[in-house]
């Protein structure tokens, strides 16, 4: 970064939906992106389906069982979405060194609950692991991300998971996001993780992710 805090780059972006299969057929009907199988995620009440960019991906994500979810605090972010019905619950920037970061941001006076432990099992029995950091409490409309830190076997990243996508789209240009207050959102996104997310800031009624751009060969798509 320059300022002598680990990096982060746009890791994936949650889009809620109240049916995988559902949700999978419209995301490559209207936007020609296609998605694989992910899993289900043990004691949230959650399972997902992947669309892989390469570095990053989209990850469908919907509630299988409705009363694990309501006791899961991960999960809430999922069932307000859905509730609400907006498209995109979250979004994640990755870091190879969370701990790092975090004792830089509780230095700096963030007030950060303990990093929780994730992980799936996928359909060809690849166990994958992870740690996520909340910057914001779970499920409140924030333009922050959660941080994560990935403990997979090399080539496996969801991102990296091979699918044929009609649009041939290759990556995430950028994640764009919505506040009230714009200028002061963008101050709280650059206080935490630095200038290097390709992730503008611009007016709306709630604060979150409004809008992904997707890089294909003939041009960028945009995903509202």
């Amino acid at each position: 970064m320059g300022d002598g805090r680990p990096a982060v780059v746009t890791d994936h972006v949650l889009v809620a939906v109240a049916d995988l299969e559902a949700g999978a057929h419209w995301i490559e009907s209207e936007y020609g992106l296609r998605a694989v199988p992910g899993g289900r995620h043990p004691g949230a009440g959650t399972a997902n389906m992947i669309v892989p960019l390469g570095s990053a991906y989209l990850e469908l994500i919907g509630v299988v069982d409705a009363e694990e979810a309501g006791r899961s605090p991960t999960s809430v972010r999922i069932t307000r979405a859905l509730a609400e019905g907006r498209r995109f619950a979250a979004w994640a920037a990755r870091t190879d060194n969370l701990d790092a970061l975090r004792g830089q941001l509780l230095a700096a006076g963030w007030q950060l609950e303990a990093p929780r432990q994730g992980s799936r099992v996928r359909r060809d029995g690849v166990m994958l692991r992870w740690r996520t950091q909340f910057l914001a409490p779970a499920g409140e409309p924030s333009v922050l991300p959660f941080v994560i830190e990935w403990s997979v076997p090399r080539g496996m990243h969801p991102g990296e998971m091979a699918a044929d996508h009609p649009s041939r789209a290759q990556g995430i240009r950028s994640v764009r996001l919505g506040d009230p207050d714009p200028a002061a959102a963008a101050g709280r996104l650059r206080s935490a993780l630095g200038a290097g997310l390709n992730a503008p800031v611009e007016r709306a009624a709630t604060s979150g992710v409004v809008a992904v751009e997707i890089d294909t060969p003939k041009g960028v798509v945009v995903l509202r």
